[in-house]
C-alpha cells in the first residue's frame, strides 16, 4: 500500500484479475445472447485436425478486436492478453497472430469462410429482427407493414497494396450497405467492393438480395 499525504486516498496492490476493455464485455455479451459461438461453428464445420481450433475460436477475438478499435492481426494480443475480458466471456484461449493469417488463407478466397459467413449473417439479422419486431409491439408500435430500405456506400480507407483509389481521393474499399429504418437502422444485408466501383453500381441485384 503507498500512503498518499497530500490527496485523501490510499493506492493498493491487487492480485484480481481485471481488464482495461470493459466496454467489450457488453459486446461480448450481446453475440452470446445471439448464440453466435454455436452458429459460427455450425455453419464453418469442425475444425480439419481434431486438435485445432473451432472456428468461433477465430471468428469471435476478430469481431472483439475490430471493435474494440484494432486494425490489424497485431492488435488481436490486446485480446489475447486480457485474461479479465476473455475470463469474463468464456474464452478459454486465443490463437496466434501466425494462426489467424493461415486460417483467413485458408477459409478466404476460394475457401469455405465467405459462404459460411453468409450463412451466419442470415441466421443472425433473422434473429435481430425478431427482436426488434417484438421489442416494438411491447412498446406499443403498430406492426410493420412496410419498411424504407437505405442503401448507401461506407468507404473504409486502407493503406494495402492492391487497394484502389475511391471517388473521395483515397485508396480503400467502398462496401454497400442495407439498412431498415424502421428496425433501428438494422443492416440487413452488405457487399464488399473494391474502392473503384462507383457506389451508384448494381443497385438492382443488391436490392434483389436485400428482399431475400
Amino acid at each position: 500500500m503507498v500512503r498518499q499525504h497530500v490527496l485523501p486516498f490510499k493506492l493498493e496492490a491487487t492480485d484480481d484479475t481485471i481488464t482495461s476493455q470493459a466496454g467489450l464485455v457488453l459486446f461480448g455479451e450481446f453475440l452470446h445472447s445471439l448464440d453466435l459461438r454455436k452458429e459460427i461453428d455450425r455453419a464453418f464445420g469442425a475444425p480439419g485436425s481434431g486438435a485445432g481450433y473451432s472456428a468461433s475460436a477465430y471468428v469471435l477475438p476478430l469481431l472483439l478486436m475490430l471493435n474494440g478499435g484494432g486494425r490489424s492481426l497485431s492488435d488481436l494480443r490486446m485480446i489475447g492478453r486480457d485474461a479479465g475480458l476473455l475470463s469474463l466471456l468464456g474464452i478459454d484461449a486465443v490463437p496466434s497472430t501466425d494462426a489467424f493469417g493461415r486460417w483467413l488463407r485458408r477459409m478466404g478466397g476460394k475457401g469455405p469462410g465467405l459462404s459460411a459467413m453468409e450463412r451466419v449473417i442470415d441466421r443472425v439479422v433473422t434473429v435481430l429482427g425478431k427482436r426488434l419486431r417484438r421489442r416494438r409491439r411491447k412498446a406499443g408500435g403498430a406492426p410493420v407493414r412496410e419498411v424504407t430500405l437505405d442503401i448507401d456506400a461506407s468507404q473504409i480507407v486502407a493503406e494495402k497494396e492492391k487497394a484502389h483509389w475511391t471517388y473521395k481521393g483515397e485508396k480503400g474499399y467502398m462496401p454497400l450497405v442495407g439498412h431498415v429504418r424502421e428496425l433501428s437502422g438494422m443492416v440487413i444485408h452488405e457487399e464488399f467492393r473494391e474502392g473503384n466501383v462507383s457506389p451508384g453500381t448494381g443497385h438492382v441485384p443488391f436490392l434483389k438480395d436485400c428482399l431475400r
